[in-house]
């Protein structure tokens, strides 16, 4: 698809974004990552990845070596094993759940990309994208991440799920998930985002694989034809008569 930056500049006019829709791309190798891509050398959590591509507005791009801020967040990408103390939840205990059990579940079930699949991963604008990317992320507010649900069912899409324990929204569920799936997912920007890669209040992602993107803007165009143009007129209901009367009183 060459169209993705039209496609994303599309979606940021019409949803009135305040930042424009990302792209991610995995890397087989660290020398498959393009020129255009800044490289991250640092130890970084993948949603400070995302961040920095999103906020400064640039190609930035990141090494299963550097990416080892955030222990779950580069296993589910394959890039490395999640460390038996977090996969047993021993080390985050009494920080992310009250007790050893607790903190375990929160990182059971979770589908991952093949082990070694994947070296290395970049964020960049879609208008800034200088590659293909593997999966979209919309960011945005709740009202936004409603017209993008219309959008998904305009055509008889499935619904949007969102299924969260607090952990994973922007380097698991709007973005593994995806990418395993196919499917459209929807998630509330969690405690990591909002701490390392300066996520608003208010924000919400949608995360899809880049072969929904034209048919999500389409949708999205058609649908401002019928009932979902954004932003929404508000219905101003005629006074009660009786209420009237008395105030003329």
């Amino acid at each position: 698809m060459d169209n993705f930056s039209e496609l994303g500049q599309e979606i940021e006019s019409l949803l009135r974004l305040k930042i424009s829709p990302i792209g991610i791309k995995y890397f087989p190798k660290v020398d498959d990552i393009p020129k255009e891509f800044e490289l991250m050398e640092s130890v970084c959590a993948v949603c400070q990845v995302i961040g920095m591509a999103r906020y400064h507005e640039k190609a930035v791009a990141t090494t299963k070596d550097a990416a080892t801020a955030c222990g779950l967040g580069g296993a589910v990408s394959g890039l490395y094993d999640i460390a038996p103390d977090v996969a047993d939840g021993s080390r985050n205990v009494g920080a992310w759940a009250k007790t050893v059990e607790a903190t375990k579940k929160l990182a059971q079930d979770r589908m991952t990309i093949e082990k070694g699949k994947f070296q290395a991963f970049g964020v960049a604008p879609l208008k800034n994208m200088p590659i293909e990317p593997d999966v979209v992320q919309v960011w945005g507010t709740p009202v936004q991440m409603l017209q993008l649900a219309y959008a998904q069912i305009w055509d008889g899409g499935d619904n949007v799920e969102l299924s969260t324990n607090g952990h994973g929204a922007s380097c698991y569920e709007t973005l593994v998930v995806p990418y395993l799936t196919g499917k459209v997912k929807l998630a509330i920007a969690d405690i990591g985002d909002r701490r390392f890669a300066w996520a608003a209040d208010d924000e919400m992602i949608m995360g899809f694989p880049l072969v929904q993107l034209e048919r999500i803007t389409k949708n999205l165009q058609e649908s401002y034809a019928g009932a979902y143009k954004y932003p929404y007129a508000y219905y101003m209901f005629p006074i009660w008569q009786g209420a009237l009367e008395r105030c003329k009183a």
